[in-house]
């Protein structure tokens, strides 16, 4: 079986895919699933799904849908091992068992990446992090609503950009400047007001020799921010700003790698060296 949990919450047994129910019956499914091997209580359950303000007929309601759920996920004969959703102690747990989901494949390789590049593997976590990327197809669940769900959708949106903003930091610092731009330039038009992706794609558009395109870009995306939201960029965009004004030669060969607890990247001007990246920490 396969479950993707990146975009619509979908599954499938082979080449077939299952009718989940409704979307009350999906959310489960889908909170069972981000707590992997973990017992979750029926009150828990509730609380994920609705809220302080809940029906009188939540429980029966879950009852209702794991019922329902563990018709679905049984195996069939000849199909192999299924997936089993239990009452185990003080909650249900679903053992996915051998089969495939996409966001666990992804923080599989998001890690892996970062550790590579903790260890200095450059080529290797940038291979790794684009494999992670690509299986990103859109928002977790999109589309189910609970309180547990859009905290979850929140988390692992910010845990992707950052990913995503290592993945583009690994390509300035490997000297591939042209070709983070296009990808940096899609960022930034995605994600307006994440000054990381904007800070990155200047630097990379001055190493591309369109200097004047970067100077272009922060005038836009500062208008922007003064027009929209009637603030001034933050302190490490305008510092990148005034030196791509000066033409400042470090510019060329600082590291464009975050340095956890160490110098602003404005205020860093030494040779590129591979810092130790630090994963942030889990979700509680």
């Amino acid at each position: 079986m396969r479950f993707r949990l990146l975009g619509p919450l979908q599954v499938n047994r082979g080449e077939k895919t299952l009718e989940l129910g409704p979307p009350k019956q999906r959310a489960l499914l889908a909170v069972l699933l981000l707590r992997p091997g973990l017992e979750t209580g029926v009150d828990q359950l509730i609380e994920s799904l609705w809220g302080e303000d809940y029906p009188a007929y939540a429980k029966n309601l879950i009852q209702k849908s794991v019922s329902g759920l563990r018709g679905l996920l049984t195996a069939l004969e000849g199909d192999g091992p299924g997936v089993t959703l239990e009452w185990s102690g003080g909650g249900y747990r679903v053992d996915v068992g051998a089969s495939e989901v996409d966001l666990y494949t992804y923080e599989q390789l998001a890690a892996a990446g970062i550790a590579a590049a903790r260890k200095g593997e450059i080529m290797q976590a940038v291979k790794l992090l684009e494999e992670a990327r690509t299986m990103s197809t859109g928002p977790l669940v999109e589309g189910l609503e609970g309180p547990m769900l859009d905290r979850e959708r929140l988390y692992r949106q910010e845990r992707f950009l950052a990913d995503m903003e290592v993945r583009a930091e690994l390509e300035l610092e490997l000297g591939r400047h042209r070709n983070a731009v296009p990808y940096l330039h899609y960022a930034v038009h995605k994600y307006p007001l994440r000054e990381r992706f904007l800070w990155l794609l200047m630097l990379a558009l001055y190493r591309s020799d369109r200097g004047n395109e970067a100077l272009s870009t922060y005038a836009v995306q500062r208008a922007r921010v003064v027009e929209e939201l009637g603030v001034e960029p933050g302190p490490a965009l305008r510092a990148l700003h005034a030196r791509l004004l000066l033409q400042d030669p470090q510019l060329m060969v600082m590291s464009a790698l975050r340095q956890d607890g160490g110098p602003a990247e404005d205020e860093v001007a030494t040779p590129i060296t591979i810092p130790p990246l630090a994963r942030r920490g889990p979700f509680g």
